[in-house]
C-alpha cells in the first residue's frame, strides 16, 4: 500500500512539474536569449511553489529519506521511476534542446546541467523550509530562486 500510495503521489507532482517544465521552457516555442533568465526563473518560482500546493507528498518524500534505510530497494527504485527520474530525463532533454539553440553551453553533459538546475533553484530552500514544513516569506524564497537562476547562467552562459 504505501508504493503504491508514493507512486500515485509522485506521479501527481511529477505530471505538474513537467507541465511547469514545458511551459516555461517549450521546445517548441524557445526563449529568446535576452528571456531566457525571465523562463528559468518562472519556472523555479513555479516548481518552489509546488512544496506548498503538494504539502503531503512532500511530507512523504521528508519520510522516505529519513527512512530509505527501513524502505525496500525496490520501492525507492518505483518511487524514482514515478517521478524524480522522468523529471530528470525531461529537464536534461529541455537543457539540450537550450544548447541546440546556443543559448546555454551544456558542457557535453545535458544531465548535469539539469541537476546543477533543480539543486540551485531550490536546495537551500528545501532545507531551510524543511521541505516545506515551515514555508518562507515569498521574498526570501524570490531571493533565493533569483540567485540560484543567476548562478546557473554564470556557469551555463551562452556558448554562441
Amino acid at each position: 500500500m504505501f508504493r503504491s500510495i508514493m507512486q500515485w503521489s509522485s506521479e501527481r507532482v511529477r505530471d505538474e512539474q513537467l507541465a511547469q517544465l514545458w511551459r516555461y521552457l517549450d521546445p517548441e516555442r524557445p526563449p529568446h536569449p535576452d528571456d531566457l533568465e525571465r523562463d528559468l526563473l518562472a519556472l523555479a518560482r513555479a516548481w518552489v511553489g509546488l512544496m506548498t500546493d503538494f504539502r503531503d507528498h512532500f511530507s512523504l518524500v521528508r519520510h522516505i529519506y529519513a527512512e530509505a534505510g527501513h524502505i525496500p530497494a525496490e520501492v525507492l527504485d518505483a518511487w524514482q521511476e514515478a517521478g524524480p527520474r522522468v523529471v530528470g530525463r525531461e529537464v536534461a532533454s529541455a537543457m539540450a534542446a537550450l544548447g541546440d539553440r546556443g543559448l546555454i553551453d551544456v558542457h557535453d553533459s545535458p544531465a548535469q546541467a539539469a541537476v546543477h538546475f533543480m539543486a540551485l533553484i531550490c536546495t537551500e530552500i528545501t532545507q531551510l523550509s524543511y521541505w516545506g514544513v515551515s514555508p518562507l516569506p515569498p521574498e526570501e524564497a524570490d531571493r533565493l530562486t533569483s540567485a540560484g537562476v543567476r548562478a546557473f547562467l554564470r556557469a551555463y552562459g551562452s556558448a554562441g
